[in-house]
């Protein structure tokens, strides 16, 4: 849309020759500055800090990069044209590049997919050693106009911390949301809501059984005074056209003898319904059909969200299908092919919501391919949208996991070893070591094959290391904690050296480079920092697990591993390494032995270490 032939220059012979404005009520601000440190760092004197001005004058061949609402284009010589929600539009007229949108975070949405289409810039992690910037020295303003936006409705990856450079690196990747649907474990305040009055709500332990916390107990299914109480509750909120019923988190499933009735085959064994171990999706499925029959009544357009997880987690067999307006959330593993096409042939609308990385621990566990071809699969057969749980913090070791699922959602038609290819790039002469050494840990992870949430339940799932050593050694073997627990077995020294090696050889290739090769060396310490948390974790919690301590160890050695860990934690928090808070929390709510008050053993007649099943147990709630 230039329609001109004279080319005019963002950059020439590094000389930058871009003015970029935005609004003076500061509408567009953050757009421009992350525009602004990319041109400095790609066509400027290095790094996006340097001293690298815009000209005050445009030059006769430069360019102004102006960042606007969409309503005034008009002002640029330009018509607007309307933008669908999260839309922008990004247009070059002359001397112009013009970014438009109806709200900022679509504007850095704009921003964002011209740095990645016509600059090459990689988010790699947060921070500026994450953001890969290629050099050149003349940028020449492409003919360019454009409308997008991103293309799932729902994209989310949780993160737990929340600094600039998080949400600067979220929103690279274009995470956000246009959905209505809501998700979420959502009866979770119903018992100090109802309990005391209606108890009759609630599920119905086996004998002997006391009920599980209070804000994982399940409903009775079968009393369609729930029913009753959930359509109240949606009225009380206006009937919306969407609504929650996702069942409370853990175990403790109603063994009641309506809800028993509702199974297929009926009257499965109570103890194996209460601990979730039995295929409970034909009761769930008939209570949402039943519950979405009466409120289509109400209102026609509404449907409700709901995960598949847990012991509902498969898809209904045939004839059983759901009816229209179900949303579902598949929390499944990467193995789950079948399970995906089942819920889809049955009539649900589907989002992605794995657990996936809450398992290795701290290790480097790198499920790439996996991940990448399901995730890939699920974008390609009606995937709505997706919500990750969680980016848990590990970027030393697991970033290439965050990065390859995130690039991904921006853009699709990648295939994996693109984006794997990208990511490397960033490390300069030393990419083919940095893609070893990715591959070296897949390899790690797939010989583990770490006991992610339903794999078993997939045939031909692998019976790895991770298995072994939870049987041999009576290890915790719940899936979001037994990562901790089995670092010392799993992460050894054996493990950890050719690893190094690899980023001893990367670094060499890397020797009498200039500044460029300075910052790929400081990628290849961050990934070294991460092997290094990574080794010292192991190392606090074979101290601080009793039944993994070495022989004569001492507590004043497990308090001064733990105090270095800690020290470590805290250093390495700044530069998104390791997120010291997250994981912390993490290793309290799982007891993981990595703190004084979570030891046991060391004094005679002190009470012994929590038993595998007993840390089990703890973890799925039955405490």
């Amino acid at each position: 849309m230039t329609n001109s032939n004279r080319a005019y220059y963002m950059a020439k012979e590094r000389e930058i020759r871009c003015r970029i404005v935005s609004a003076e009520d500061g509408f567009g601000a953050e757009a421009a500055d992350e525009f602004r440190r990319a041109v400095r760092k790609s066509c400027g004197a290095g790094t996006e800090s340097a001293a690298v001005e815009e000209p005050e004058v445009i030059p006769p061949d430069g360019v102004q990069v102006v960042f606007v609402r969409n309503g005034e284009l008009e002002r640029y010589g330009v018509a607007s044209k309307p933008l669908p929600e999260e839309g922008y539009r990004i247009v070059s007229t002359e001397n112009r590049l013009l970014f438009a949108a109806d709200a900022d975070l679509a504007l850095l949405y704009g921003a964002c997919d011209f740095l990645d289409r016509y600059m090459g810039v990689r988010w790699l992690w947060p921070g500026e050693l994450g953001t890969f910037v290629p050099k050149r020295d003349t940028f020449v303003l492409p003919d360019i106009d454009t409308i997008d936006r991103p293309q799932l409705e729902h994209r989310r990856l949780r993160s737990a911390k929340n600094t600039p450079e998080v949400a600067r690196w979220n929103a690279a990747h274009r995470m956000g949301n246009r959905s209505v649907f809501k998700f979420g474990h959502a009866f979770t305040h119903w018992w100090s809501r109802y309990g005391q009055d209606r108890p009759d709500y609630f599920a119905h332990p086996p004998q002997g059984e006391r009920q599980v916390e209070d804000d994982r107990i399940k409903l009775d299914l079968s009393n369609e005074a729930v029913d009753d109480a959930i359509i109240a509750e949606w009225t009380e909120a206006g009937r919306p056209d969407n609504w929650n019923v996702s069942p409370n988190d853990g175990i403790g499933f109603c063994v009641s003898p309506g809800c028993l009735a509702m199974d297929e085959p009926p009257d499965p064994d109570e103890s194996a319904v209460w601990k979730g171990s039995v295929n409970l999706t034909p009761r769930y499925v008939k209570f949402w059909n039943r519950l979405i029959r009466k409120m289509r009544a109400l209102n026609p357009n509404v449907t409700l969200s709901t995960y598949a997880y847990s012991c509902y987690r498969e898809p209904p067999a045939p004839p059983l299908r759901l009816e229209d307006g179900m949303i579902v959330g598949i929390v499944h593993s990467w193995e789950a092919y079948d399970q995906w096409k089942g819920w889809h042939e049955a009539g649900a609308r589907l989002y992605l919501r794995p657990n996936w990385w809450h398992y290795g621990a701290a290790a480097p566990h790198l499920m790439l391919r996996a991940t990448g071809a399901y995730f890939k699969f699920a974008a390609g057969h009606g995937m709505l949208g997706f919500d990750f749980d969680s980016i848990m913090g590990h970027w030393g070791t697991q970033g290439a996991s965050y990065y390859l699922i995130a690039r991904l959602s921006v853009r699709p038609e990648l295939s994996f070893e693109e984006v794997l290819a990208e990511f490397c790039s960033a490390f300069g002469e030393a990419a083919p070591a940095i893609r070893e050494y990715l591959a070296y840990w897949e390899t790690f992870s797939e010989e583990a094959a770490y006991n992610v949430i339903a794999r078993k339940a997939i045939p031909g799932s692998v019976e790895g290391k991770f298995e072994q050593v939870v049987a041999r050694y009576d290890l915790p073997s719940a899936p979001t904690s037994a990562g901790w627990f089995t670092l010392p077995y799993l992460l050894t020294d054996d493990v950890l050296q050719p690893a190094k090696a690899i980023l001893d050889r990367a670094e060499t290739m890397l020797a009498g480079g200039d500044g460029a090769d300075a910052e790929a060396a400081g990628r290849i310490g961050f990934l070294r920092d991460g092997l290094r948390h990574a080794e010292l974790t192991r190392d606090v919690i074979r101290y601080g697990y009793e039944p993994s301590r070495p022989a004569g160890a001492t507590l004043e050695q497990y308090v001064k591993l733990r105090s270095e860990l800690d020290e470590l934690r805290a250093e390495l928090d700044a530069s998104n390494v390791v997120w010291k808070d997250f994981t912390d929390l993490q290793e309290y709510r799982r007891n993981v032995p990595t703190h004084e008050d979570r030891t046991t053993g060391w004094e005679r007649g002190a009470p012994s270490e929590l038993s595998g099943k007993e840390v089990d147990d703890i973890n799925r709630g039955l405490f």
